[in-house]
């Protein structure tokens, strides 16, 4: 008979603190030293690459979190030591369903928490005093909140009379948003003052942004599921146009890193320069919705049961299949490649695809990670982090 592995025995013992913690909220008894490493917003950068200079190597569980009174969590933003989390929550005494939770990210500990007065569509995007959150006010109607990240007062609001389906982005000090009217939305960060918008194709079919801006390199990027389906791009400070390409419904990205400009649509990758000029296309024979992730050799796409790896030149690199099912939504971490699926971490080469390391329990989120750890959302309202003993 085999024996039994110190792994399995902590995969097994965290699995029961687990269901503790989902029952009394208590959670594992563990820590990190500290947590210096920033995923501030939606696919960690403005480019949305999903790409962490590190991350830890093989890591087992050192804190959870149950959130008492939440039933779900949302992707959280992580800066300066603090895990920023959108949370739906119903308890008898809060008279908002959704807030806003700052929790230590060394432990795991709420700092404070807020009401919401917008349902969240994603990560909160943080500035150097700002955490703002977009979501949805009404059934056709969007909001921009800002938070101040010290005691989570409300800083500013702005209302926007369309619906917004994709998180923030932040850069250079502003704030940017599409809508599914087709406009683009610029605020000062700082004051939520109105730098410009603008509606691109009003009179010509129109467009639908329901993913995030993209920005690189003082260039926003768009990119439009309906309507006139393809990907905008428009001067950072101005919302001048600068050029535009016609491709499918855009179901994924734009993803933008070092002069790359990658959509997806459904099962149709295509990548164009910083300029416009189209580089390649790639099929991916079962299609995703999942984010896209960028290295400086592959773009990473999920089908549906396999992990592509995309030569930055547009030729097939390695693939994977080793999920049973889902892939996952792929993050670059040094040299490798996360998956989270099937209540499994694992961590693939980003030379050649092969199994580094396996990791359960994994929570059911996509990670945010950074050199120190790992963090997850789990089911029932709870955060898990895993990191190096």
């Amino acid at each position: 008979m085999p024996s039994t592995t110190r792994r399995q025995l902590l995969a097994a013992s965290v699995a029961s603190s687990l269901l503790a913690g989902c029952l009394t909220g208590s959670r594992p008894d563990g820590s990190f030293e500290s947590v210096d490493g920033r995923w501030p917003m939606d696919g960690r950068d403005s480019g949305h690459s999903r790409r962490a200079g590190d991350a830890p190597s093989d890591p087992d569980p050192v804190w959870q979190r149950s959130l008492d009174g939440v039933r779900a969590v949302g992707p959280p933003a992580l800066t300066d030591g603090r895990l920023y989390v959108p949370a739906d929550a119903v308890t008898e005494e809060s008279r908002s369903r959704y807030r806003l939770y700052a929790l230590d990210a060394t432990t795991g500990d709420t700092r404070w928490q807020v009401p919401l007065r917008v349902e969240p569509n994603g990560s909160p995007a943080v500035a150097p005093d700002q955490i703002i959150v977009s979501g949805k006010r009404s059934l056709e109607r969007g909001r921009v909140v800002c938070f101040r990240p010290k005691y989570g007062d409300e800083e500013w609001l702005y209302d926007i009379d369309a619906r917004l389906t994709a998180p923030p982005t932040v850069a250079n000090g502003m704030v940017y948003v599409g809508d599914w009217a087709g406009r683009v939305h610029a605020l000062g960060a700082l004051s939520g003052d109105v730098r410009w918008t603008q509606q691109i194709d009003a009179d010509d079919g129109g467009r639908e942004f329901t993913t995030a801006v993209a920005v690189d390199d003082g260039t926003a990027y768009l990119g439009s599921l309906a309507g006139n389906t393809g990907i905008v791009a428009l001067d950072a400070d101005s919302g001048e146009e600068q050029w535009r390409a016609s491709t499918g419904p855009v179901t994924v990205g734009p993803v933008v890193d070092d002069g790359l400009v990658v959509v997806q649509s459904h099962g149709l990758v295509s990548a164009f320069g910083a300029g416009g000029g189209e580089r390649w296309t790639f099929n991916v024979p079962a299609e995703s919705s999942r984010p896209m992730a960028v290295d400086s050799e592959h773009v990473y796409v999920a089908g549906e049961e396999t992990l592509y790896a995309i030569d930055r030149s547009g030729g097939a690199g390695w693939r994977d299949s080793g999920a049973e099912g889902d892939p996952g939504t792929p993050t670059v971490a040094g040299e490798s490649v996360l998956l989270r699926s099937e209540n499994r971490l694992r961590a693939l080469s980003t030379a050649d695809g092969s199994e580094k390391w396996t990791a359960t329990p994994a929570g059911n989120g996509d990670p945010v990670v950074v050199p120190e750890g790992v963090f997850l959302p789990s089911s029932g309202g709870r955060l898990l982090a895993l990191g190096e003993n």
